[in-house]
C-alpha cells in the first residue's frame, strides 16, 4: 500500500505524526514549562460569601454596634456592614498596592492603568493565531487532542483509517460505514480521563480567546490624563469593561505547553509549510518564550489585582461577584464531526488511490512500465522550498509518450492524409483538424520539456534559484507562476491529445471497423497505400490506433485522480 501521509497523520504540513512528537518532545526537554497561574483569591476562604452569611459570623459586640449605627443613620443594617467591608477591602488594596486606585475619588488610579497597557501587549501578541484557529473550530479540536492525548489519535488511526484496508477490498458503501461505526465506537467509549484531559485543553483555549476578545481600546479610553501622565477612571465609567475583564481574571487557567504547541503550529500551517524542521523548532521555542513572557505580565496582573475585591469596590457591593466566561460543552459535537469528515476525505484518497493502483496493475500488460512514469524534469522538486504541482501523473503520461512513442507513430498518421483517397471528403476534412491538434499536444509537452532542462529557461531559473540561500517574496512568487504556467500548459495539451486522438479513432473506426456508423467511411485505396509494404502499413496503423486509445483511457482515468490528489 501506498505511503500516505495526509488528513490522519500529517497533522503539520510537512512533518508527520512521529517526527511531529519527536520534534515536541526535544523542545519541551529544552524549554521551560508555561507559566502556571495562580490566583489568590481563591485562596480567601469567604470570599465568596454573600453578606447575610458573613455577618452571621462576626462579633456580637461588632453586631450591636452596626445596629446602634443602623437606629440613628436610618439605614439598613446589611447596608451599613456592605459600606465597612469595602472600606476595608479598599484599605488593603492601599496599603498593598499603592496607586491601584483612589476610593476617596472613586477612582481607578495609574497603576491599575499601566497594568491595563501590559495586558493589552499580552493580547496584542496571542491575537493573530487565533484569527485562523475561530475559523475551523472543530479541525483545531482534533489538531489539539493529538497534542494532548496522541494515543487518542493513533487508536483512530490504526483502527479506523481507510488506509487500513486493501485495494482488494471493495468500495461500496456498506465498507466506509462499518469505518464511521468503528470511529464512532472508538469516541463514544474515549477513556473519561482522556476525555477530560481534551475538554480541560479545550477550556484552557477557550479562556486564552476570552482573555484576547477582552474590550481592551474601549477600557483603557475611559482613562484620563488631568495632571501629567497620571491616568484615572472613575468607578462608574469602569463598570461594564471591568465585568468583561473580571469573567476571564476571576476563572484563570493555566496554559501548559502542548497546547501553546497547538495553537501556535495549527495559526502556523502556511507559514511553517516550506521551513526545514530545525526552523520550525526554533519558532515554536522562541514562540513559547514569548508567550512565557506575556503569561508572566498576566501572572502579575492577577497577583497586584484583586479580581473579586476591586469588583465588589467597583460596584459598592459585597455581593457583587464575576461571571463565568462562556462553556464549550458544544467542543465535542464539532470534535465527532470533524473526525467524520478526516474520514470522509480519507476515503476519497483511498479510493483514489485505490483506483491508481487498479491502473498500475495494467501497466505492465498495456506499456511494459513498472510504475506510471513522471516527467523528465521536475526542477522544484528537489529544491528547499516545497512547491504543489497537481499534474504529476497526467505530465508523467504525455511525456512518456512524447519522449518513448511519438516520433515512431507520427509518420504512419501524416501518411494516411497524404496518400489516403477518402470516400467522404468531411472524413478526411475531420481526420486532418484531428491530426492536427493530436501533434500540437505533443509538440507543446516537447516544448515544455525543453523549458524545464537544466539548460532550458525554467531549468536555468530553477537552478539559480536553487543555489541562492537567501529566500524573498518575489523568487516564490516567480516559482509558482513558473509551476502555475507549467500545469496550465499540461492541462491545454491533455485536452488536444485528447481531443485530437478521438477524432483519429472515429476517422479509424469507418477505416477498419467492419461496423459502420454513417457518418465515417474507409479509404478507397487502403489496400494499395505504401505498395508491397501495405500490410505492414495496415497493421502498424492499427497498432497506432490501440495506442492511442490506451493512452486515452489512462489520461482519462488519471485526470480526476490528479485533481483530487492532496498537494504536498
Amino acid at each position: 500500500m501506498s505511503d500516505n501521509k495526509s488528513s490522519f497523520d500529517k497533522l503539520v504540513e510537512g512533518l508527520d505524526s512521529d517526527d511531529r512528537k519527536e520534534m515536541l518532545q526535544r523542545i519541551n526537554s529544552t524549554s521551560n514549562q508555561s507559566v502556571q497561574f495562580i490566583d489568590r483569591d481563591k485562596n480567601i476562604d469567604d470570599s465568596h460569601l454573600t453578606i447575610s452569611l458573613k455577618l452571621k459570623n462576626e462579633t456580637a459586640f461588632y453586631k450591636f454596634v452596626l445596629w446602634l449605627r443602623s437606629f440613628f443613620s436610618k439605614k439598613n443594617i446589611e447596608s451599613l456592614y456592605n459600606d465597612d467591608l469595602i472600606s476595608n477591602m479598599a484599605s488593603k488594596i492601599r496599603r498593598e498596592h499603592p496607586g491601584l486606585i483612589n476610593q476617596k475619588e472613586k477612582l481607578l488610579d495609574n497603576v491599575f492603568y499601566e497594568r491595563l497597557l501590559e495586558m493589552k501587549n499580552a493580547s496584542d501578541f496571542f491575537k493573530p493565531y487565533f484569527s485562523i484557529l475561530n475559523q475551523d473550530r472543530g479541525n483545531f479540536y482534533v489538531f489539539l487532542s493529538s497534542f494532548v492525548c496522541p494515543e487518542l489519535t493513533e487508536k483512530i488511526n490504526s483502527e479506523a483509517d481507510p488506509f487500513t484496508l486493501t485495494f482488494e477490498k471493495e468500495d461500496n458503501i456498506e465498507v466506509k460505514n462499518g469505518l464511521l461505526k468503528k470511529l464512532d465506537e472508538i469516541l463514544k467509549d474515549m477513556n473519561p480521563s482522556v476525555k477530560n484531559k481534551i475538554y480541560s485543553a479545550i477550556i484552557n483555549v477557550n479562556w486564552l480567546y476570552s482573555f484576547v476578545s477582552l474590550p481592551y481600546l474601549h477600557f483603557i479610553s475611559q482613562f484620563t490624563s488631568l495632571i501629567g501622565n497620571n491616568y484615572t477612571c472613575p468607578y462608574n465609567n469602569s463598570k461594564n469593561d471591568y465585568d468583561a475583564f473580571a469573567r476571564v481574571f476571576d476563572n484563570v487557567k493555566s496554559i501548559e505547553n502542548e497546547v501553546l504547541e497547538s495553537i501556535y503550529l495549527f495559526s502556523q500551517k502556511k507559514e511553517l509549510k516550506n521551513a526545514q524542521q530545525k526552523d520550525v523548532e526554533k519558532a515554536v521555542k522562541d514562540f513559547l518564550n514569548s508567550a512565557n513572557y506575556h503569561f508572566a505580565s498576566i501572572q502579575m496582573y492577577i497577583s497586584i489585582i484583586s479580581t473579586e475585591s476591586l469588583g465588589k469596590i467597583i460596584h459598592n457591593d459585597y455581593n457583587w461577584t464575576a461571571d463565568n466566561i462562556d462553556g464549550v460543552e458544544a467542543w465535542f459535537p464539532l470534535y465527532r464531526a470533524e473526525w467524520r469528515r478526516i474520514l470522509d476525505l480519507r476515503w476519497n484518497e483511498w479510493l483514489r488511490e485505490r483506483k491508481k493502483n487498479q491502473l498500475g496493475k495494467n501497466l505492465k500488460i498495456n506499456f511494459n512500465l513498472d510504475n506510471f512514469p513522471v516527467m523528465e524534469y521536475l526542477p522544484w522538486k528537489d529544491m528547499w522550498i516545497s512547491s504543489p504541482f497537481s499534474f504529476k501523473l497526467t505530465g508523467g503520461m504525455l511525456s512518456w509518450f512524447y519522449i518513448n512513442k511519438y516520433d515512431s507513430i507520427i509518420q504512419p498518421l501524416h501518411d494516411v492524409v497524404m496518400e489516403g483517397i477518402f470516400l467522404k471528403s468531411d472524413n478526411r476534412k475531420e481526420y486532418s483538424e484531428g491530426l492536427n491538434l493530436f501533434a500540437t499536444a505533443n509538440e507543446q509537452v516537447g516544448s515544455l520539456l525543453e523549458k524545464l532542462s537544466p539548460k532550458g529557461t525554467y531549468g536555468e531559473i530553477f537552478n539559480e534559484f536553487s543555489g541562492n540561500k537567501v529566500r524573498s517574496f518575489q523568487m516564490q512568487n516567480q516559482i509558482d507562476s513558473m509551476i502555475a504556467s507549467t500545469e496550465a500548459e499540461i492541462k491545454e495539451s491533455t485536452k488536444m491529445f485528447i481531443k485530437g486522438a478521438n477524432m483519429i479513432d472515429v476517422v479509424f473506426h469507418g477505416i477498419f471497423d467492419e461496423t459502420k456508423d454513417g457518418e465515417h467511411e474507409g479509404l478507397q485505396n487502403i489496400m494499395l497505400i505504401k505498395g508491397n509494404q501495405n500490410r505492414i502499413f495496415r497493421d502498424k496503423l492499427v497498432e497506432i490506433r490501440h495506442l492511442i486509445k490506451l493512452t486515452v483511457f489512462y489520461l482519462t482515468e488519471l485526470i480526476p485522480i490528479d485533481a483530487s490528489t492532496e498537494k504536498i
